[in-house]
């Protein structure tokens, strides 16, 4: 398996871990993690000692995001490294566990809406400020959200891109629940666990059928989303927005 440096891969007792690790970025993710990531899970899916897979990231950090840079050599018209990763997991049949702690930010977020559990330390800081940099929300977010929220609840979050904090994201069905921070890795590995000693065929059938109502029309708006998320890409408005953001950014690390 081609490994990016900042993603730990690890298989054992029928658990695949994938660890965030880019510390000095806040785990934002680069297309070769994001190719890391989306070659783990497909080597997952074919691999029958993994059972279940578990995403984690650092005390400090789960995801900031998408790196910005990424955002300014992406070619127009294919499918990015993102969007591939996404759709795999969208379309991943084993179960899926996170554990969250630090900030969730972008696709941080949208990537847990495809997660089956997700466990989050109480002080992790949730935000999807698509709109802010001038684009749209991606990964299927404007319809999972939406189904798990209610609209106005999900209008909330998407449209004004504020951050909020654990419990708010336990409310919007993005997380099942909060653990102590020094507990939630250890708590997440032993859900995973369990979940490698059930009945691995009634699993899979199980985690088919709850999602079998609303899989093709995630695909189609993921579909949808991703175009118009390109185009946004390329608008002077999204391109300012991201300029201000990373010279902010620049800053901050300059004071550290």
């Amino acid at each position: 398996m081609d490994e990016s440096r900042h993603i730990n891969v690890d298989i054992h007792q029928g658990i695949m871990r994938i660890g965030i690790n880019r510390p000095d970025k806040k785990n934002a993710l680069t297309d070769n993690m994001y190719n890391t990531m989306r070659l783990a899970l497909e080597n997952a899916r074919e691999n029958q000692a993994v059972k279940i897979v578990l995403f984690h990231g650092m005390d400090n950090a789960f995801c900031a995001g998408n790196d910005l840079k990424a955002f300014d050599h992406r070619a127009p018209g294919s499918a990015s490294p993102g969007a591939r990763f996404l759709i795999v997991l969208q379309s991943f049949e084993k179960p899926v566990v996170a554990a969250v702690s630090g900030i969730a930010v972008g696709v941080g977020v949208t990537l847990l809406l495809h997660c089956d559990l997700v466990y989050a330390a109480p002080d992790t800081r949730f935000g999807m400020p698509f709109v802010n940099l001038g684009v749209c929300p991606e990964a299927g977010s404007t319809f999972l959200l939406p189904a798990g929220a209610g609209y106005k609840k999900a209008a909330e979050v998407l449209m004004l891109g504020d951050f909020f904090d654990a419990s708010k994201a336990v409310a919007l069905g993005i997380i099942n629940d909060t653990v102590p921070a020094q507990d939630l890795l250890a708590h997440a590995l032993n859900v995973a666990e369990e979940l490698a000693h059930k009945p691995q065929q009634a699993l899979l059938v199980t985690k088919y059928l709850l999602k079998l109502g609303g899989q093709q029309e995630v695909a189609d708006r993921m579909r949808a989303e991703f175009e118009s998320f390109s185009a946004l890409l390329l608008t002077p408005e999204s391109i300012k927005a991201r300029e201000k953001l990373k010279a902010r950014l620049q800053k901050s690390e300059m004071r550290i």
